[in-house]
């Protein structure tokens, strides 16, 4: 074997091994099952997980810096309490509010929309990214209620994936929201999150 190949083959070799080290290293996620009052879902164990926080029924937020507006990708779930005839039924009200909100969703593109299986039951998900300009109210300190001067309003590029479940007459939104750079980043997370949840 020539000097020249065998350099060739070492750094091909430890550039894989650089590789699958770094991959596994952002897709290595630990997760801890959280118990709702008419579900159960596992999260992300090292995010800041509620239950029954404010009006939704599940908050987890992603680690990191909440000072001045930072943005932290987030998941919650939701449910109006209103019951609804069916799974298409919820989806169909649920997409219309989306859209109407596009006043607040500058530039909003839906990315795609499709239906699933969970635990042998029909979901459907929608995606679309939107441009946000304020203050996004879900990456501060946890819900303090200390204003913030609109000069420092930060804009955002963000892209959300919605699961729409139905259970027991009830629509239940799972929402997942990321930065549009770490959307794919996250995306897998948002996926494992959405198979995990088993309703009471």
């Amino acid at each position: 074997m020539t000097k020249r190949k065998f350099h060739y083959i070492v750094s091909f070799s430890l550039i894989n091994l650089f590789l699958l080290v770094t991959t596994n290293g952002f897709t290595q996620v630990n997760y801890k099952k959280i118990e709702a009052d008419k579900f159960s879902i596992e999260l992300p164990a090292a995010w800041k997980n509620d239950v029954n926080y404010m009006f939704f029924q599940l908050m987890s937020l992603a680690p990191g810096d909440t000072c001045c507006g930072d943005f932290r990708e987030f998941i919650t779930v939701s449910s109006d309490g209103v019951q609804k005839n069916n799974l298409e039924d919820f989806f169909a009200t649920e997409k219309k509010y989306i859209k109407e909100g596009a006043k607040d969703m500058h530039q909003l593109k839906v990315i795609g929309e499709g239906s699933t299986l969970v635990n042998d039951q029909k979901v459907y998900w929608f995606t679309y990214s939107f441009n946000y300009k304020g203050y996004f109210w879900y990456g501060r300190d946890y819900y303090t209620s200390a204003d913030i001067n609109e000069i420092d309003y930060k804009e955002y590029n963000l892209i959300e994936k919605d699961y729409f479940f139905y259970s027991k007459g009830r629509g239940y939104l799972l929402r997942c929201t990321a930065r549009d750079t770490n959307f794919k980043k996250f995306e897998p997370i948002f996926d494992y999150v959405s198979k995990s949840i088993k309703f009471k």
